[in-house]
């Protein structure tokens, strides 16, 4: 017997409407700070995150209960890429963070007799702007996108069921970055965000914390640690879909 569900929500429209503005918003901000100061910087950083996932995640009715080391994920990954831009004037900036990550997995129960692959696509997306109160403060204003799909195939002896699921939101997103030298090449960077607010997700927290040595002008190591939580649930029935899940590990890029 074969069940095939395909579950898929787009949230376009309005959150096209809360992206562009918050775009918009930090392509003002750049202009406005290239147009008045002449020592806007470019920085670009490549890292790599070894992430914990737990949480609960629910399509429809049932819900399934997500408990990942990182040599889970790091065995379950099929591809991967995590990077940031930073531009930054005198007074405004701009940041852009983007992490993709595809996991698959397979798993049996059962005595062997019923057998599960499940692949879970998840690509995030945060544009802000920046905008510095002090030598070592600056406040952060953007959005956030989030797109998750995942299919599961399970098999036994009398059934085979296919289940699949696409939801993307966008979230507003508002926090505080704090940087401070630490002596010689040495630095820390601390970073806090908070966002959803209903409008997309209940709630989505970030915090960020890394200590960076310096080589030269142009190059530094960065090591520190990540914790993104989204608490995000929409519709009802089969239409159902909960995406309540902590992401969070250490980190090491580089500048």
């Amino acid at each position: 017997m074969l069940l095939p569900t395909t579950l898929k929500r787009f949230h376009v429209p309005y959150g096209s409407a809360v992206f562009g503005l918050a775009l918009a918003f930090c392509l003002a901000a750049q202009d406005a700070s290239a147009q008045s100061e002449s020592n806007w910087s470019n920085q670009g950083l490549i890292y790599l995150l070894g992430p914990t996932l737990s949480g609960t995640s629910g399509i429809g009715p049932v819900d399934t209960e997500v408990d990942m080391s990182a040599s889970d994920v790091f065995d379950a990954i099929d591809g991967a890429f995590l990077g940031m831009y930073r531009g930054e004037g005198e007074r405004w900036g701009v940041m852009v963070d983007i992490v993709y990550m595809d996991l698959k997995a397979e798993g049996s129960g059962d005595g062997g007799q019923l057998k599960g692959k499940v692949e879970l696509e998840q690509t995030t997306g945060i544009v802000s702007a920046t905008y510095r109160l002090s030598p070592t403060t600056q406040l952060m204003a953007g959005a956030l996108y989030n797109d998750v799909s995942g299919r599961v195939l399970l098999t036994g002896p009398l059934t085979t069921r296919r289940q699949s699921m696409s939801e993307d939101w966008l979230d507003p997103i508002v926090g505080v970055l704090f940087e401070t030298p630490m002596g010689g090449k040495w630095s820390f960077t601390g970073a806090a965000q908070l966002g959803g607010f209903g409008v997309g997700s209940d709630l989505v927290t970030i915090l960020t914390g890394s200590i960076s040595y310096r080589f030269n002008d142009w190059s530094s190591v960065d090591i520190g640690y990540r914790y993104l939580d989204f608490d995000y649930e929409d519709g009802d029935g089969l239409d159902r879909f909960k995406f309540d899940m902590r992401e969070h590990g250490p980190a090491v890029g580089w500048r």
